[in-house]
Parts: C-alpha cells; structure tokens; sequence
C-alpha cells in the first residue's frame, strides 16, 4: 500500500509538473504572438490605419485590420494542429462516436444537439475573447497588454468557478492575490512615470540666441 501511495503521489506530481509545463509554454505562447503583431503593425501591409480594402501604397497588397488579422491566425493554427489532432486523437474520437451511436444513439439520446450547441457558444465565446486581446492590442504597449491579459485571464478564471462550481484553492487564491498585487503595482509605477516631466533631449532643435 505504501508503494502503490508512493506512486501515485508520484503520478501526481508529474501531472502538475506536466500541466505547468504546458500552461507556461502557452504564455510564452501568447506573448509572442502579441510581440509579433505589433512587429507586423509596424509593417505597411500590417497597418490598421487603412481598412482591409484598401490596397497599401507600392502595391505591397492589402492591409488588414483587427478582425480579417484574427481570421488568419486562426487559420493558419487549425492548419498546424489539424493533422497532428487527427493523428493523436481521431482513432479515439471516432470510436467513442461509434460506442455512442450504437448504445444510447447520438441523435435519439440528444447527445449530438446537445454538443453542436455547446461547442456554438464555446467557439462564439473564444473567437470574441481573442477578437478582444487582438483589438486592444492594436492600441497599447505589448507589456500593457500582457498585464491586462493577467486580469483577463483571473476574471476568466473567477467566473469559471462560479459557473461551473469549481472550488479555488488556498493555492489558486494566492495566486489571485499575487496577481492583483503585481498589476496593481504595475499600473501604480505606470502612472507615476507618465505623470513624471520628461527631461529635455540634447538632440532637440534650440533657438538661435
């Protein structure tokens, strides 16, 4: 019992190693693809200062603003993910379809409304969520858009337990408090810079005397 306590304490263990690992790396993720479209914004075919239609002086094509910038990205990860979910999980996937339809029915039972329904409102809720994050990204700092995407994502977090009965644990709590405290921190010193005269710059243009 001892041993079999030791492994599993062991599996679990790994598990939360593991479910760092991946939240971390989707961070990094996420603020690298922030880092790029302001790199491509600064570009005259990632301008959102013109709308979609219109082509880019030179004829480098046309400009895209937040939305058709939103469409593309998401574009081109189902291109990059759809072969290796196929690969990974569609054996799996099409037997539990199969397992379903031959013991309860996917139609007769619900279970097939039921899903088209819920992944409607979960794919409406993702696109407006990241549509959101595109659009201020446009018009803020990436750091400002990183701190603000912390609050997001505790708020996204905090409803999420209320919702679905998710109980935080003192853990999770402190990493709420944490996370308050720093962008509450960040937006203090943020104001206080901008509020800070600015000294003259040797390279300004003086008056003849």
């Amino acid at each position: 019992m001892s041993g079999a306590a030791h492994h599993n304490h062991g599996l679990g263990l790994s598990s939360s190693f593991n479910t760092a690992l991946v939240v971390m790396l989707s961070n990094l993720c996420f603020s690298l693809r922030g880092m790029h479209q302001k790199l491509f914004r600064s570009t005259p075919l990632g301008s959102s200062s013109s709308p979609s239609s219109v082509m880019v002086a030179g004829g480098g094509g046309p400009s895209y603003d937040d939305a058709a910038l939103q469409y593309h990205m998401q574009r081109c990860g189902v291109f990059l993910f759809v072969v290796p979910a196929i690969l990974w999980e569609g054996a799996g996937t099409m037997g539990k379809l199969w397992e379903l339809g031959t013991t309860v029915g996917l139609l007769r039972s619900g279970v097939a409304g039921k899903y088209v329904f819920l992944a409607v409102i979960n794919g409406a809720a993702f696109t407006s969520y990241n549509l959101a994050s595109t659009y201020i990204l446009s018009r803020i700092s990436v750091v400002h858009h990183a701190a603000l995407n912390c609050i997001r994502r505790l708020f996204a977090i905090v409803v999420t337990s209320v919702v679905f009965g998710v109980s935080i644990t003192p853990l999770s709590a402190v990493g709420i408090v944490v996370s308050v405290v720093c962008f509450a921190s960040f937006t203090r010193h943020k104001l206080r810079r901008m509020n800070r005269p600015r000294p003259l710059s040797s390279l300004l243009p003086m008056s003849a005397v």
